[in-house]
């Protein structure tokens, strides 16, 4: 699944700030001797991405002798494509989409995650009486239209014992949370529970999260670090030191915030200060988990999560996991 934001025009941003390295307008020759590495965002620098740019503001890539140019996507649609015909080192993509592409015999390879859990969720107005997903029928669920959504709607409201064919589901693009604020519709899933629901309570709309590994849909990896079977063949060692310099940067923007923010503004100025500092107060513990190792991967939990995928129709070919992702290159716990 392609991030539903991704869908939206690019032109504004790209037009603003051109490439992105590093941050809008950024025009940094790599430090004597560095090796430079290229990396494909998801999407424009976003509270997700506070480890990437901690690692590039704070040197840890630097330390590790690398130089990368962080750049937001013209087509993130392409992004997988890219990285596997060698056109760039490493891209920021989804475990849904990972999965998909090397169905589809694309050799990429997740070899970290940046966010280590779903962002996606179902999020309802805490005034229309929604205590649980139960509570979802006879309501109306507004969606973006990805093809995830009624399968992902369905899995939690049977998580609770009810019934999805009593859910109204009405498809309302990408205004997720602007009809949730109006009161369109009672809940919406595609908003995210770092981002929309930060954003909808700062504007007074009381909301409640069911998040989707609490109800029925399997943990999964929200964002990952992917990389192309060339590149771990023949340069396991960039990939090593790119994931130990990025651990270091999403631990250092976990823990200094204030600073993961500025960061994140020089990158983005489009983004608010003190919004961005709320999401990055939510998000913070699953930049760098206090329960396991930061950019951990679980194949097991890729083979459980691919399952589901498989069972409810969102993977229509075989796919072999372990492929897909590994955990081999990420930095020593110690």
């Amino acid at each position: 699944m392609i991030r539903r934001r991704a869908l939206l025009s690019l032109a504004a941003l790209l037009a603003a700030c051109g490439v992105v390295i590093a941050g809008c307008g950024g025009d940094d020759e790599p430090a004597s001797g560095a090796q430079s590495v290229s990396l494909i965002l998801d999407w424009f620098p976003t509270v997700d991405h506070a480890g990437i740019y901690g690692a590039i503001e704070e040197g840890y890539f630097e330390d590790e002798g690398l130089a990368v140019a962080a750049t937001v996507p013209s087509d993130p649609a392409a992004s997988l494509k890219q990285v596997g015909a060698g056109r760039a080192d490493f891209a920021i993509s989804y475990e849904q989409e990972v999965l998909l592409a090397r169905s589809e015999g694309v050799p990429v390879v997740a070899v970290g995650a940046l966010i280590t859990h779903p962002l996606n969720t179902v999020l309802v107005r805490a005034d229309r009486g929604i205590a649980t997903p139960r509570d979802l029928e006879g309501k109306t669920v507004g969606v973006a239209g990805v093809p995830s959504d009624r399968p992902l709607l369905e899995s939690v409201v049977r998580s609770d014992g009810g019934d999805p064919s009593k859910v109204t589901v009405r498809n309302i693009g990408f205004t997720l949370g602007p009809a949730l604020a109006a009161g369109k519709v009672d809940a919406v899933i595609g908003a995210y529970w770092n981002v929309e629901q930060i954003e909808l309570e700062r504007q007074g709309v009381e909301v409640e999260a069911f998040r989707l590994e609490d109800n029925g849909v399997p943990d999964y990896d929200e964002l990952v670090v992917v990389t192309s079977d060339a590149t771990i063949r023949d340069r396991p060692a960039l990939v090593r030191s790119f994931l130990e310099g990025l651990r270091g940067g999403q631990d250092w923007a976990a823990t200094d915030q204030a600073g993961a923010v500025e960061a994140l503004v020089a990158a983005n100025g489009d983004l608010d200060e003190e919004t961005l500092a709320a999401q990055l107060e939510v998000t913070a513990e699953i930049l760098s988990p206090s329960d396991e190792p930061t950019l951990t991967v679980d194949p097991g939990e890729w083979a459980r999560f691919a399952e589901w995928m498989a069972t409810n129709g969102l993977l229509t070919k075989p796919v072999d996991v372990a492929a897909a992702v590994t955990a081999e290159f990420l930095p020593d716990d110690s």
